[in-house]
């Protein structure tokens, strides 16, 4: 079976109301997404985490206007890049011609962030918490943080996602 007819498959299902099934899209497809993103030339890890993301949510909320779900990553990938080149041309920063990573440092430093901030990640149920704290307060990598916490890459993906979207719920309703 090809990977279209995969594709097709697992978008009827989530349609159908199995919407669990979405970490698989993100799974699948993450790899392609954030290699778009970063040949667009969005430089800062954050950035590109952030555009990931969005690109991911995007694709979620408007699932159902997908013609067909074998073109689910034709479709994830002129989303990303959409996403990428609105992100740049509200100035952000484009790559540096040394990168970080390529002078062997983390391209993620830990923010400085105010103290009401972690107070209320503090609130957050704690692998959602944990997730957020390795990655934005220590600067690990995501394979760092899935060794650390022993599980996979894709769940320490998710679980930022579900922490970052839940933080905002709280920010935003107070």
């Amino acid at each position: 079976m090809r990977e279209t007819d995969d594709d097709g498959a697992l978008v009827a299902a989530i349609l159908a109301g199995d919407t669990a099934r979405f970490a698989e899209v993100v799974a699948r497809h993450d790899r392609r997404v954030r290699a778009v993103i970063a040949a667009r030339g969005v430089a800062a890890a954050a950035d590109v985490e952030d555009l990931v993301q969005k690109t991911f949510y995007l694709a979620f909320r408007h699932l159902g206007r997908l013609e067909s779900g074998g073109k689910l990553e034709a479709w994830l990938v002129r989303i990303a890049s959409n996403e990428a080149a609105e992100h740049l041309r509200r100035g952000r920063p484009r790559r540096a011609a040394t990168a970080p990573e390529a002078a062997g440092e983390s391209a993620l430093a830990p923010p400085l962030a105010p103290a009401w901030v972690w107070e209320e990640v503090d609130s957050l149920p704690p692998p959602l918490r944990d997730a957020l704290v390795l990655r934005y307060r220590r600067g690990l990598a995501y394979e760092e943080i899935a060794r650390e916490l022993g599980i996979p890459a894709s769940t320490v993906r998710g679980r930022l996602y579900e922490a970052r979207r839940a933080l905002r719920r709280r920010l935003f309703e107070e």
